[in-house]
């Protein structure tokens, strides 16, 4: 018995099937968000129904399917789904109804358990964390250090953006995700024809050198976590 649930947990059309049902399920909480007529919205409860009453029989398939049902939970994969699916199972009523919408969002995460290749870059990425975290304080210190010298130079001409360091942090955020960051630089640029110097340095080593060490870090985990398979 267990082997026919395991020949049918690993089977690509029963994988195929569900990654459908987890994509007709994130398209049904997008369709709630819009305005539709009661008609449409009892359609979208029963399919969402249909739904959850999926996942909790392809979940009790893959533990049927465990040739060791104690270690079913020890895998962190199907811990994390069975999570899911038994908060989609929570009866709700009044303003918990938001809620239970809000949790079966994240419905759509366990696309990343059913597909390895996902599940592979996912490990990876939680892997590099550690080391990421040293690249995130040397970003921290640069981020300190331009806050520090924006606020002296800057304050004065535009204390919106540079009154102290807290505000000329949130300021460099913005300038180092380049989300319009011209329209930082220009003003004091035009002030001071030097500032640009000041933002193109802080720009090239956060935005460009300090991403380009991130990817680094992940792509040696997945080379490194694909020779030690």
């Amino acid at each position: 018995m267990t082997y026919k649930f395991n020949k049918i947990k690993d089977d690509r059309r029963f994988q195929s099937v569900v990654i459908s049902i987890i994509l007709l399920s994130s398209l049904l909480v997008g369709f709630q968000t819009y305005e539709i007529s009661n008609n449409y919205i009892n359609i979208i409860i029963i399919l969402d129904y249909f739904v959850t009453i999926f996942f909790l029989f392809e979940l009790l398939i893959r533990f049927l399917g465990e040739r060791k049902k104690s270690l079913f939970l020890k895998d962190r994969w199907n811990l994390f789904d069975t999570i899911i699916v038994c908060a989609s199972l929570i009866p709700v009523t009044g303003s918990s109804v938001l809620i239970l919408r809000l949790l079966r969002i994240f419905r759509i995460l366990r696309i990343i358990s059913i597909i390895p290749e996902l599940k592979e870059l996912v490990e990876a990425l939680l892997q590099s964390l550690a080391r990421c975290g040293y690249v995130m304080l040397i970003l921290f210190i640069i981020l300190y250090i331009y806050a520090a010298i924006g606020s002296i130079l800057f304050s004065t001409d535009d204390p919106v953006r540079w009154a102290d360091l807290g505000i000329s942090l949130l300021t460099l955020v913005q300038v180092m995700t380049l989300s319009s960051w011209e329209t930082v630089m220009l003003p004091m640029q035009a002030i001071h024809p030097w500032a640009f110097i000041y933002f193109i340095s802080f720009v090239f080593i956060t935005a460009i050198v300090l991403l380009n060490l991130v990817i680094a870090v992940l792509v040696d985990v997945v080379s490194k976590s694909k020779i030690n398979k």
